[in-house]
């Protein structure tokens, strides 16, 4: 199964790999995306995305790192 993506605002990929090494819930840094900005994805169920999100995006947070809206998407309403 392949996993949900998220966005990591990142200098390098090796920072979201470190920062994220031994996160729980089969996190995987895919690679870059664009310049600024590394791709993740995530093998949990809804369930547990829920449980280990606030821990990924405080690991992220330790290391000065941030999850960001997918680059070059804009949300459009109607």
């Amino acid at each position: 199964m392949k996993g949900t993506k998220f966005f990591v605002a990142a200098p390098s990929v090796n920072s979201v790999r470190r920062a994220l090494g031994r996160a729980p819930g089969g996190v995987e840094v895919v690679g870059r995306h664009d310049r600024d900005t590394s791709e993740c994805t995530h093998t949990m169920d809804e369930h547990s995305l829920f449980r280990h999100w606030a821990i990924i995006v405080s690991r992220l947070a330790k290391a000065g790192l941030s999850v960001v809206d997918r680059p070059g998407f804009t949300q459009t309403s109607g």
